[in-house]
């Protein structure tokens, strides 16, 4: 018993970060290859798995300014702590990007907090340092035979990824997706972006498998001849000279067309690097116009400096070659219902480019069909005639924070004043469509970027950009030659470009918000208002009344800084093209139009119908996809309840609500994982007994 017990002590309890699908397989390649080394002392733990409380974990401890690999790092680094782990391993680059000092940072914030856990960088140039240390009695063969069996499992299970990813996308939208690794790789990072697009209907290219970032890296600069020998002392021939020397060899990929590809990168960036995948990325950007794929998507984590960097040059790239290009920039701030709508947003605006923008400009439906976008301001509705596309009613109503409440008298009061005209289909819109298509069993529910594009050409074909600004929302739209949409972006989480920057001026100055931009036109001169955050405007504001300057030079200053906030923020400085169409409440704005007529030197139209031009375009989406049935506005009759608790099934925490009728679940919502959802159309009762909420 004593020598057992001696034994159990003996074994090093090893924590490994984890990084996506990449993990578990590690871990296990990791297990296996110690083993067969001679190893039996290291038992190797996985970390939890990463939730909003890692990540928060981690950045409360790190510089804001640091980016999100290195705060979910340090998360995980701490939970590992907890389980037990003595020793935790954390992947590390060795390039150029600042992540080789991660290892650094985390280990001098971890003795700051008074945790004591040794952190390993895991340095392919340095494999048998960190080796050593984790298992000490390792031979030297030990290392070799550990060496080849990780980066031989690693290369097969990326070869069978890529075998994958080389399938026929059977006509489906193609995206190509590339940018910072760990970002990429690690589905917490990027809020399940690539499950997301999928979902919706596209084939998505992964352009970062961990073999090729790490095959690559080992080969290039003044460590190439010392892993060439390395690799041949290992007996990897094939993986020397086929992947790694001669060529990128990889079966989802068109080897001549990506060679072409690295040579126009040089036209863009000739000689230069700027660490991490920046330049890869400029490289992916064209491959992927040449291999045909529809539209790509560059993620980043803030403030990753290499792609931030390129991200103008991937933007020439994407006006040379015609590919629309979506850069995606996370943080522990980034909205997962921002996320929802781009993904949402990206697949259907493919759509509108593979099935021709004029043909389903050109669509038309009998019967009456219901539009209605819900808001976190407003909701909307309205209702249209499919054969002649003429809006025979619409309704406008303040949501006051009661979405459920503001979905039923707009629709009650819409048809209440139609009683003869049957809805043929509809669909909902907004940030609140999901909710609303469940309450009401809609048969559709468009992201609100796709149908501000279809409102708006419906309006004037030939325009070219589109400015929406809302209440709480703000999104910019390009469009090409041809009309169809090339590029667009949302606000994130910052108000300032938004109609709520104006809603509290509003009330402060006693002026009703219909009134404002008259008030600020009236202004001789305007004063300089900072924009670029809702919060400092507002000191800035009260800064300058003290100065003694007039309210409607305020105003004026105010509709100057948010126009200019919203090209710098929205629009990433990127030029409009005219015709310029505005939508959206804000539209009403005429300081606001004036402002963004100097500041593009181009005349802005403001859309015919834009304070319902959402709920206009969610009508005609309905046409389009033939959406027909639901809207039974009986329901709506009936009393709706919402019972709310937090999920403890994991760390996310997640805040759920049960939306039910007559005590039956109509909707699950907040449910991040979304197994609530199963619940819909059984007894409230019956469900607290099944999840222990009772």
């Amino acid at each position: 018993m004593t020598m057992k017990l001696q034994e159990i002590e003996k074994v090093r309890q090893v924590g490994m970060p984890s990084m996506g699908k990449y993990g578990r397989f590690l871990k296990e390649s990791i297990e296996r290859a110690l083993k067969r080394a001679g190893v039996s002392n290291v038992k190797l733990n996985l970390a939890p798995p990463i939730t909003r409380k890692t990540i928060n974990r981690g950045a409360q401890y790190m510089d804001e300014n640091m980016c999100l690999p290195a705060k979910i790092l340090l998360g995980s680094i701490i939970e590992l702590h907890e389980l037990g782990n003595e020793i935790v391993i954390e992947w590390d680059n060795c390039g150029d990007c600042r992540q080789k000092t991660y290892c650094l940072v985390h280990k001098s914030i971890l003795r700051q907090l008074g945790i004591k856990v040794n952190v390993l960088a895991v340095q392919p140039k340095n494999i048998a340092g960190w080796l050593k240390e984790m298992a000490p009695d390792i031979s030297r063969r030990g290392q070799r035979q550990f060496t080849y069996d990780v980066l031989r499992d690693l290369w097969n299970f990326d070869l069978k990824f890529m075998n994958q990813q080389a399938c026929s996308s059977s006509g489906k939208p193609r995206i190509g997706v590339c940018g910072e690794i760990y970002t990429v790789l690690e589905p917490a990072a990027n809020l399940n972006l690539i499950s997301r697009l999928e979902a919706q209907g596209a084939y998505v290219h992964n352009a970062l498998p961990l073999s090729q970032f790490v095959f690559r890296h080992l080969f290039q600069g003044k460590h190439r001849l010392r892993w060439t020998a390395v690799f041949a002392y290992l007996g990897m021939w094939d993986e020397v000279w086929n992947k790694c020397v001669k060529r990128i060899s990889r079966p989802d990929v068109d080897q001549d067309l990506f060679q072409k590809a690295q040579a126009a990168t040089e036209k863009y960036f000739p000689e230069h690097s700027v660490g991490g995948h920046g330049k890869e990325s400029v490289t992916w950007a064209i491959y992927y116009a040449l291999a045909g794929f529809d539209g790509m998507v560059h993620i980043m984590p803030f403030p990753c400096m290499p792609e931030a960097t390129v991200t103008a040059l991937i933007d020439e790239v994407s006006k040379d070659y015609g590919i629309p290009v979506n850069h995606l920039v996370f943080d522990q701030q980034f909205g997962e219902q921002n996320l929802i709508t781009r993904a949402e947003a990206m697949v259907n605006l493919l759509r509108f480019k593979k099935e021709g923008l004029d043909k389903i400009l050109a669509t038309r439906r009998a019967g009456f069909w219901l539009g209605l976008d819900v808001g976190s301001t407003s909701t909307k509705a309205v209702l249209l005639d499919g054969e002649t596309l003429e809006i025979v009613d619409r309704e406008y109503q303040f949501t006051n924070r009661e979405p459920i409440k503001a979905i039923k008298e707009v629709i009650i009061s819409i048809l209440g004043r139609h009683p003869d005209k049957k809805i043929r289909g509809g669909a909902t819109t907004g940030s609140g469509r999901g909710l609303a298509k469940a309450l009401l069993n809609a048969p559709l529910a468009v992201d609100e970027i796709s149908c501000q594009v279809m409102s708006c050409m419906l309006a004037n074909p030939s325009v070219r950009s589109i400015i929406e600004i809302g209440g709480q929302d703000s999104k910019f739209i390009s469009l090409d030659h041809a009309g169809v949409p090339n590029w667009f972006n949302m606000n994130s989480i910052c108000s300032a470009g938004t109609g709520a920057f104006f809603s509290a001026a509003a009330r402060e100055f006693k002026i009703p918000i219909e009134k404002f931009g008259a008030c600020a036109r009236s202004a001789e001169c305007a004063v300089n208002i900072t924009g670029r955050c809702g919060v400092f405007a507002e000191s800035d504001i009260v800064s300058k009344q003290q100065a003694g300057y007039p309210v409607n030079s305020i105003l004026q200053g105010m509709c100057n800084a948010l126009a200019q906030n919203y090209l710098s923020n929205v629009c990433r400085s990127k030029k409009l093209e005219g015709p310029i169409m505005f939508t959206g409440a804000v539209a009403l704005n005429e300081g606001v139009v004036d402002a963004f007529s100097e500041l593009t030197g181009q005349k802005v139209n403001i859309h015919p119908d834009q304070r319902v031009s959402g709920a206009l375009g969610a009508a005609f989406m309905a046409i389009t996809r033939e959406a027909v049935g639901g809207f039974n506005c009986c329901q709506m009759e009936t009393q709706l309840g919402s019972y709310t608790f937090n999920c403890d099934s994991c760390s996310n925490a997640c805040e759920v609500s049960l939306i039910y009728r007559d005590n039956l679940v109509v909707c699950a919502l907040g449910s991040r994982c979304g197994k609530y959802e199963k619940f819909t159309g059984q007894g409230l009762e019956e469900v607290k007994i099944k999840t222990g909420k009772n």
